[in-house]
């Protein structure tokens, strides 16, 4: 039988523990999971929303959701039936998409790309939470303070930034959804990364919950899911998962040659071409 002594020293063990894993989980180790999961770059040297595919730039300001002022570029797209509002993934800032973005314009779609707060010129630093308070302020830019209809918009997410995009149009009208490279949910790309933190279930990740299978479950806008074969990051896999998991209409469209950030320099044109029959399969 163990005396007391032990029985107490056991119990510290247990409680020291316990609170170990809490204190290391994702959901409250913000010192731990911020730096692994968001990096962002300032705007320093880069000119200021640059001319791109013959449109001109406008450079923008506006507040996220929870009040932090963000910095944007507007391309306003003469002849164009719709905007793209454009979330970017978790490294970098607007300029490091400008081919991206210079692409999207030769559909002939105006495009609004913003940066986080923490990236490039917005204020603040980024979460989780943030990241999706930030997505509301944009399209709250586009549609109180430029007065775009909400049917006009398309939201267009990047890597990380398709769980900002889908969280978007789970809560606000678009015309269509986008989702360029990326994940299931964000549990399920952290264990694969970073298997120890398997140990965590669900509950002890930040919230929302960046699943994107679970909201495409639901009814959606029309989607458009673009991915690199050649993806080591985000495996395919995570694309073939989603459109099986979505409901229509929906289409996937493999980039051969592409991995997780060149699609300007390897299928530059098929990424052209997909997205803008896409676009006019909308009309």
């Amino acid at each position: 039988m163990l005396t007391p002594q032990p029985l107490i020293l056991i119990s510290i063990s247990v409680a020291s523990l316990a609170a170990l894993y809490l204190v290391c989980a994702p959901r409250f180790n913000f010192l731990l999971y911020r730096p692994m999961l968001f990096h962002p770059w300032k705007l320093s040297d880069e000119p200021v929303a640059p001319p791109l595919s013959g449109v001109i730039g406008e450079d923008v300001y506006f507040p996220s959701a929870n009040g932090k002022m963000l910095n944007g570029w507007y391309y306003k797209n003469p002849s164009a039936k719709y905007t793209v509002l454009f979330s970017h993934g978790n490294g970098g800032n607007v300029a490091v998409r400008s081919d991206l973005v210079g692409l999207l314009l030769k559909t002939g779609v105006s495009v609004f790309i913003y940066d986080y707060e923490g990236y490039g010129e917005s204020l603040g630093r980024p979460s989780v939470e943030a990241i999706c308070e930030d997505g509301i302020g944009a399209y709250r830019y586009l549609t109180l303070t430029q007065g775009l209809a909400p049917d006009s918009i398309i939201l267009y997410g990047e890597s990380l930034g398709t769980s900002v995009s889908t969280y978007i149009s789970s809560k606000f009208v678009c015309r269509a959804l986008i989702l360029q490279s990326g994940f299931i949910s964000l549990r399920r790309i952290a264990c694969e990364l970073f298997p120890l933190l398997r140990i965590y279930p669900q509950w002890l990740y930040p919230s929302p919950a960046l699943d994107n299978g679970i909201l495409l479950e639901g009814k959606h806008p029309p989607l458009l899911l673009l991915h690199g074969e050649q993806d080591t990051l985000i495996p395919p896999s995570h694309a073939h998962y989603l459109y099986h998991r979505a409901i229509e209409p929906k289409k996937l469209v493999k980039l051969p040659a592409a991995g997780h950030a060149n699609i300007f320099s390897t299928e530059g044109e098929l990424y052209t071409k997909e997205i803008a029959n896409f676009v006019g399969s909308l009309e």
